[in-house]
This record gives C-alpha cells, sequence and structure tokens, in this order.
C-alpha cells in the first residue's frame, strides 16, 4: 500500500436523493468540517470537481438555530461555482444529519432541525417512519418580464418542431431565489421528453433576459403535466432538465420548487395549497421522486410557504485526504 503522505482528514459521505433505491436518484456528496474555516473557497471547489457531482456540500458543526433547534450551516458547489441555494443537497444533508442520530425508540417520528445556506435558514424536520427529509425552503419568486423566444427553444432542441401550435410560446424566466433561474418549457406529451437530445447546444445566451439585478445561473426545464385533480388541488408531472456544461442531471428540487410555485400562482385560489408529484429521471435510468406543496397567501398573488420533500440513502462513506 502507497504511504499516505497528507495529515489532513476530512470524513466524506455519499448518497442518492430523491429515492430509496441506491443508484437511482441524483448523486450527492457531502464533506463534514470540522471547523467552517477548514477549507477555502478554492479547495472547496476543487473537491466539488473531483467528486464530479452536480453539487457537493461542505457541512459545519452543530449550532443554535431557529426556536431553539440545532442548527448547521452548510455550502453548495456545483463543478463550477457555488450556489445559494439547491433542493438536492437539501434533502440529502436533512437525511445524513437525521436518519444516524434518530432516537428509535421515540413516541415523536419527528425530528426538527435548522439549515443554514447562503439563501437563508431553512426549517428542515425528518420522518423516521417514512424516511421522508422536507424543508421548508427560502423563496424569492420572481417571473421575469421578457419569456424565451420559443425560436431559442427550437434552436437548441430542433426535435420540437413537430408539437403543437398551441405549445409554440414563449417561455417563461422565472427565479425561485436570487442566483437560480429556470426557462420553464411546457411540452404536451411524455414522448417529446423522450426525444430530447443531450449534449446539444442549449440556450444561446442572448435569448435570455434577466430583470435588473436578477442576472444568474439559469437553465432550461422541460415539463409535462401528466394529470391535474383541480378540486384537490394536485398536479402529477413529468420532467427533464438539461444544461450543456453539465449535461442532464437526474433530480433537481430547485428547478421543481420554481415550476411548482409557477404553476400554483398560476391557478391562484387565495390561501390555498397546491400539492406536486414530480418523476425525474427517468429516461438517463435514475428514476426520482420529488414531492412540493405550495401554499399562497391570502391575496392569492404571493406565495407564504414552500415545503419541499423527498427521501435519500447512503451509497459509501470514506477519507478524503489533503
Amino acid at each position: 500500500m502507497a504511504q499516505r503522505q497528507s495529515h489532513t482528514r476530512f470524513h466524506y459521505v455519499t448518497l442518492d436523493v430523491f429515492t430509496k433505491e441506491r443508484f437511482k436518484g441524483n448523486p450527492l456528496a457531502i464533506v463534514d468540517l470540522p471547523v467552517p474555516d477548514a477549507l477555502d473557497q478554492a479547495t472547496k471547489q476543487k473537491i466539488a470537481r473531483e467528486f464530479n457531482f452536480s453539487e457537493t456540500v461542505f457541512l459545519h458543526g452543530p449550532g443554535s438555530g431557529l426556536d431553539g433547534m440545532s442548527s448547521h450551516a452548510f455550502d453548495i458547489f456545483t463543478t463550477t461555482e457555488e450556489l445559494p441555494f439547491a433542493g438536492h443537497p437539501t434533502i440529502g444533508t436533512i437525511f445524513y444529519l437525521c436518519s444516524e442520530n434518530n432516537d428509535h425508540h421515540s413516541n415523536n417520528p419527528i425530528q426538527s432541525i435548522t439549515l443554514k445556506t447562503k439563501a437563508g435558514a431553512i426549517k428542515a424536520a425528518y420522518n423516521s417512519q417514512t424516511s421522508v427529509s422536507e424543508a421548508s425552503i427560502p423563496h424569492d419568486f420572481h417571473i421575469h418580464q421578457t419569456p424565451v423566444p420559443w425560436q431559442s427553444v427550437l434552436n437548441a432542441q430542433p426535435s420540437l418542431s413537430s408539437i403543437g401550435d398551441e405549445f409554440q410560446t414563449a417561455c417563461p424566466l422565472v427565479s425561485i431565489v436570487k442566483g437560480m433561474s429556470f426557462v420553464l418549457i411546457n411540452l404536451p406529451q411524455i414522448e417529446d421528453l423522450s426525444a430530447l437530445a443531450v449534449g446539444g447546444p442549449g440556450l444561446e445566451k442572448r435569448s435570455i433576459t434577466w430583470d435588473e439585478g436578477w442576472e444568474s445561473f439559469t437553465v432550461p426545464y422541460f415539463y409535462v403535466m401528466v394529470s391535474e385533480d383541480e378540486e384537490a388541488k394536485h398536479m402529477r408531472l413529468r420532467v427533464r432538465m438539461i444544461e450543456p456544461s453539465g449535461g442532464e442531471d437526474p433530480a433537481t428540487g430547485s428547478a421543481a420548487s420554481g415550476l411548482s410555485v409557477y404553476l400554483a400562482l398560476q391557478r391562484g385560489a387565495a390561501g390555498s395549497t397546491y400539492s406536486f408529484c414530480i418523476e425525474k429521471g427517468v429516461e438517463m435510468g435514475r428514476h426520482s421522486d420529488i414531492e412540493v406543496k405550495v401554499t399562497l397567501d391570502l391575496s392569492g398573488h404571493s406565495v407564504k410557504d414552500v415545503v419541499l420533500s423527498g427521501s435519500a440513502t447512503v451509497v459509501s462513506e470514506g477519507v478524503l485526504y489533503l
């Protein structure tokens, strides 16, 4: 065995998120940091590139959170940049923190914690009976004034040229928080999702016009409305997110939240809660199940709360040497 020269070690785990089955869902790496400044930003970025997952979490030690709950700060990095918030790292981190510490003899299966992201504090909970993590996520939802022209979508995905005229409309550009934006592209049927090309040119940046102060990371999010129960305010959707520099992402909680908020606001029943079951990753063999609940305020024009939930499972753990 080769002798290890480094004495700096960090524990890590990898998980699959938005699934209970290993090798499905979206992979995530979590690196435990013994102190907040244990790694500088440049080193975190190198480690994220080494794992080469869509996101890597750097988890700080516990502190005092909302309402006296245990609190943990964490940083989220893609292979190229830090993000203020992302959904699947949040759900995976909740599972990691709570599943191992759960008291199986307690009469209360719900364990509550606070997470701190660059986008704000998050109230979170883990249910040991269902193995589901949920987070009341930070949101500053914004619909940009200028939608993305349909022709720009068609240039990136020529297979969509045959869909019906009623779907060939400009696509809304939305942000769930500053720094996380999505182009919402509504397609008529599942077969259109299956025909999408991975590795193409993507949307031209010049086709995207952010409102002042909102320029950010932006990707296209394709979706099909599988079913809608208007009385129950429940929707089932199938989605794909394809981004040229990163390929296809198996599960994206922030994008799912942005789409859910947009659809809830379009319906706009004052004070109502809309629920969404979102299926993703099917075409790439990493089936994921994402659930979102959106509660509107009494005007029906603004969002009161967004709750993201899902499962996760540990795949591996080890030691990172620096």
